[in-house]
């Protein structure tokens, strides 16, 4: 997932808010994680389909905002096409790479789960398609599956972003959407519920971050629109979701669920990336967003997201009998400290001295 790309205009320009929208998603998949299903905190809410598209919201936004910028580049001839398609998969290898093979490269060590089948497909980030294929979730890896979808957009979306006309763009987004919403209902019809782990179902989700990026850079005057009137729309927009996933919840609207549910949360989700990069008059929303502990777990969220899965099995408590769903609490929130103890030696050691050779490639 993209969990450092920045929105660039004249400059690069770092949005610490973005981190920590980083920070929630993560947090709300490792709740999905921890947690038995039937928990209070994963009954009501699918915390691992709202923090998997939020990251995937998030990712459409920032690399279709870098790659228009690069566009610009193109169509003023400071650089070729293929010039900005190197630049781009350079640093996008150099921060994804590093930390996801060697984690690989761990599990091959002290073997969790059995590789022998699995591992080519993890190894070429096909691990959604391995998930598909077999029907099932393989333990620990099961969340490499949103790390392979990325990877697979990255492949032909800086292609097409650079050489379609600007002015198609929006309706290339629009079809995007379309097209994620019937992969989904087709699979839903042949009864896969694992088809929704192939790329083709999260296009929505993509989108609809590219239409923000699109928006923010050629149609400012929708946008002071959106300004105007962003808080009553988020509120409004926070409201309607509740209602949907619990009617959803009581009424086992399934197909609802399957189809345009994802839709519809990219599109909340679309918002709270607009109040992070825009000046929203709302304290509430600012103090939020500009929490340091969380913006700190934001930037390393990347280390939360890739050794959370691993971290239940390292710390294994065993639940007294007495209290026992209050030592459940107790037990997560020592698994969760440790995975923060994880993620930032993995951070300060193998991430950010990466980082430095990375940032030797840039176009501007």
């Amino acid at each position: 997932m993209d969990f450092d790309l920045n929105m660039e205009k004249n400059k690069a320009t770092y949005f610490s808010q973005l981190d920590t929208l980083r920070a929630i998603a993560v947090i709300l998949v490792i709740v999905s994680h921890w947690f038995n299903h039937d928990h209070f905190f994963n009954r009501y809410l699918p915390n691992g389909v709202l923090g998997v598209t939020l990251f995937f919201v998030l990712s459409g936004f920032l690399i279709t905002q870098i790659l228009l910028k690069s566009k610009a580049g193109i169509l003023n001839k400071t650089f070729t096409v293929f010039t900005a398609l190197k630049i781009f998969y350079i640093r996008r290898s150099l921060r994804i790479f590093p930390l996801y093979y060697f984690v690989l490269l761990l599990v091959l060590i002290f073997p969790l789960v059995p590789l022998v089948n699995s591992f080519p497909w993890h190894l070429l980030y096909a691990s959604n398609i391995y998930f598909w294929k077999e029907a099932h979730f393989q333990a620990q890896l099961s969340h490499l599956w949103s790390l392979s979808v990325e990877e697979q957009f990255y492949i032909f979306w800086p292609a097409i972003i650079l050489l379609i006309p600007t002015n198609k763009l929006p309706y290339l987004f629009l079809a995007g959407i379309f097209l994620a919403i019937g992969f989904r209902y087709f699979f839903y019809t042949q009864n896969d519920s694992y088809g929704r782990l192939l790329m083709p179902c999260s296009l929505d989700s993509f989108c609809i971050g590219a239409l923000l990026a699109y928006g923010c850079t050629f149609v400012p005057t929708f946008f002071q629109l959106f300004s105007k009137y962003a808080v009553g729309l988020l509120y409004a927009s926070c409201t309607i979701f509740l209602l949907v996933t619990f009617t959803n919840v009581i009424g086992h609207s399934k197909l609802f669920f399957e189809t345009v549910y994802y839709t519809g949360i990219s599109l909340l989700f679309m918002q709270f990336i607009y109040f992070a990069v825009n000046s929203v008059n709302n304290k509430y929303v600012a103090l939020l967003l500009n929490s340091s502990l969380l913006q700190y777990l934001g930037k390393i969220s990347y280390g939360l997201y890739v050794y959370h899965n691993f971290i239940p099995y390292l710390y294994d408590v065993p639940l007294p009998n007495m209290l026992q769903s209050l030592s459940l609490y107790i037990v997560q929130l020592l698994r969760f400290v440790l995975l923060i103890g994880v993620a930032s030696l993995s951070w300060y050691l193998l991430e950010k001295p990466i980082l430095k050779i990375k940032d030797k490639f840039n176009l501007f």
